[in-house]
């Protein structure tokens, strides 16, 4: 475990971290210089230990808001403030040039964003009290609540997005991975939150069999050249799906396999479910279920890695047991907090809120499961592989 403290660094709540890597660390801070209130792009080398300005902006607006996302190469920016613009910038992390600088006008307001790869985004928007009637006529015709755009920064252009199953999906639900040098879209489609889909098993009688969470995956390329062909259906496969007696979640990945918890109701079955990667094979991975007369407990999923864990507390202690990808075992008090993440089956990170009406302090714990030795901090904290941030 390597822990980076950046708290002589980060200055505000304005500060965002960006990404991790092995040398380096990208983060964006705003700040008012001179009356001027402004947007700095830096790098952290970890090696030499050294911050670095890549490039910096001025904020005209404070109502803006920035969303990042990071590359090998390039850092794409997108700003925006809920209203039906938005400027698309994409900077060389390098060099600091800016390789694109592009405001887009929509029909409604902006709603969410996704960059798929460093030139393509995906935009969504809802309706506006300035686009109300002509969102009402898109509504009547398609049928959608809000309109999705595919942005190609190479070519400055945007592509209407036509598949039900993309608009309907969240940002959230659109991810990327490599495979043997190909990015692949995995698009997931649950129906709302796991309350809404337990309360549809319940009217089950009522709402039918066909209530359903579906998850798609379709190579990234395939997905772009049907969009810009303005087809009504892209090239998506279905690789899992659960009816309304049944749930399934995305739960993470590893470089092998796709992770997604499932569940069966009518059995209270619960169980994480393996896609390999590269063949299509489905596994169970692991049980999440507890044996008779077996305590209280409940499982904690870690997306980075697909490590899971389970937790067992009582009024003083906490104990942890790896469950997928992780041999962990450790037992600590609870006043160090909640469990949030382990680094190296060794290194418990525990998350403690101190608040009052008036104010709010964070505090996190390195607990060294194999020396008992532990460490806190007043802090944010990011966890990233190996390595731990204190922010």
């Amino acid at each position: 475990m390597k822990v980076v403290d950046l708290r002589n660094i980060f200055a505000s709540c304005n500060d965002a971290l960006i990404e991790v890597s092995d040398h380096f660390i990208y983060y964006a801070e705003e700040k008012t210089e001179e009356g001027h209130r402004s947007l700095f792009l830096l790098e952290y080398n970890r090696d030499t230990r050294r911050e670095r300005i890549i490039t910096s902006y001025f904020l005209n607006d404070p109502a803006y808001v920035q969303h990042f996302f990071s590359f090998p190469q390039y850092i794409v920016i997108v700003m925006e403030s809920g209203e039906s613009e938005a400027w698309i910038l994409r900077v060389d992390k390098q060099t600091g040039r800016e390789i694109n600088m592009e405001k887009l006008n929509f029909i409604g307001v902006f709603s969410d964003c996704k960059a798929l790869d460093e030139s393509r985004l995906m935009i969504y928007t809802a309706e506006s009290e300035r686009h109300r009637r002509m969102f009402r006529e898109y509504t009547k015709l398609t049928g959608f609540s809000r309109v999705a755009y595919l942005y190609d920064l190479n070519e400055e252009a945007y592509y209407y997005v036509r598949d039900p199953r993309v608009l309907n999906a969240e940002c959230a639900g659109l991810i990327p991975y490599d495979l043997d040098g190909q990015v692949q879209l995995l698009v997931l489609q649950p129906y709302g939150d796991e309350a809404e889909k337990e309360k549809c098993y319940r009217d089950l009688r009522w709402v039918g069999d066909n209530i359903n969470d579906n998850v798609w995956l379709c190579p990234l390329l395939d997905f772009i050249v049907s969009v810009k062909a303005g087809e009504e259906r892209v090239p998506l496969e279905l690789i899992l799906s659960a009816g309304t007696s049944g749930l399934v979640r995305y739960a993470g990945m590893d470089a092998e396999s796709l992770y997604f918890r499932a569940k069966y109701y009518p059995t209270d079955d619960q169980r994480i479910v393996a896609f390999r990667k590269a063949t299509g094979r489905k596994t169970v991975a692991a049980e999440l279920n507890l044996a008779p007369g077996e305590k209280e407990a409940s499982f904690f999923i870690d997306p980075e890695g697909a490590r899971i864990y389970r937790i067992v507390q009582d009024d003083e202690t906490c104990e942890v047991d790896g469950v997928l990808n992780s041999s962990l075992h450790a037992r600590f008090s609870r006043e160090l907090g909640a469990f949030t993440d382990c680094v190296d089956d060794r290194f418990v990170i525990a998350r403690y809120v101190l608040a009052d009406a008036k104010d709010s302090f964070e505090f996190h714990t390195i607990y060294d499961v194999q020396t008992g030795e532990q460490k806190s901090y007043e802090c944010s904290c990011f966890v990233s592989g190996g390595t731990v941030v204190l922010y």
